[in-house]
């Protein structure tokens, strides 16, 4: 009896600790999970002035590979629908629904005051009609009663921030549509962040492994000159090498003009 009695205290005991042991490993593993390195979600150097001269460098030789790009002649409001016809669509869908608008109404006016369901119909082409449609319209109103006609000229005599803030309001404008706004019509000193461009810097090494398209959007920008051509370039040449080269899939860093630059190449592609 004392035998069997001393059985299961021995086998409970030995239950206690292995629940014990869970418990410390869990905590363990809980406590690993919790820890979180500040450069996979801001710049990956403390070296800013390095990052700097980095990014710089990345903007001359992109823009020498592949040109200067001259800045749109859209005026703002035609760069608003621009942007938010383009949204998860490709370049050709969006020139065609962007053009079959205006071939249809007339004007910006015109689609503003169309039967939501015409307009949708218009830019059946782009991804996501059902909800552009009725999206740009709401934003047409709201300016127009904002500001008594459908015209955002006054934007590009705002100091940046200012015509940031206003443009920033509206239902489905981000970042990168405000960016591309001011940017494009304004030549106001704004950074757009899209994929390519995100995917290059991340790639590059001028942000961390998990900074969002958002978020990069202001430490990208604090890298380069305050002004629009530098920035505008920076744009540009990321977005042609990441629709060129730096690919999402399969990048080709054997036609890269980068790779002395780039942290995935030397961590990934050619490791010493």
């Amino acid at each position: 009896m004392l035998g069997r009695v001393g059985a299961v205290i021995e086998s409970n005991s030995c239950i206690l600790q292995t629940s014990a042991t869970r418990e410390e490993e869990r905590d363990v593993k809980q406590s690993t999970q919790r820890v979180r390195n500040p450069a996979d979600y801001g710049y990956p150097s403390s070296d800013i002035v390095a990052l700097s001269a980095k990014a710089i460098e990345v903007t001359r030789r992109t823009t020498e590979a592949y040109g200067e790009s001259r800045f749109s002649t859209k005026s703002p409001m035609s760069m608003l629908v621009d942007i938010l016809l383009s949204h998860r669509t490709r370049d050709e869908q969006t020139a065609a629904g962007y053009d079959n608008l205006l071939k249809r109404f007339g004007s910006w006016e015109g689609v503003r005051d169309a039967p939501v369901n015409e307009v949708q119909d218009a830019i059946a082409n782009v991804n996501f009609p059902e909800v552009k449609a009725p999206r740009i319209q709401a934003i047409m109103r709201q300016i127009t009663e904002e500001r008594g006609e459908l015209n955002l000229d006054f934007l590009c005599s705002l100091p940046v921030e200012e015509a940031s803030a206003w443009l920033n309001r509206f239902e489905g404008v981000g970042p990168k549509t405000v960016a591309c706004v001011l940017l494009f019509s304004c030549k106001l000193p704004l950074l757009p962040v899209d994929v390519h461009v995100h995917r290059v810097s991340g790639r590059l090494g001028l942000i961390g492994k998990k900074v969002t398209a958002d978020n990069a959007h202001p430490l990208l920008q604090a890298l380069l000159p305050q002004e629009a051509r530098p920035i505008y370039n920076f744009h540009k040449g990321l977005l042609r090498h990441g629709q060129r080269v730096c690919v999402y899939d399969r990048p080709r860093c054997n036609q890269c003009m980068l790779t002395d630059l780039c942290d995935y190449y030397k961590t990934v592609v050619n490791p010493k």
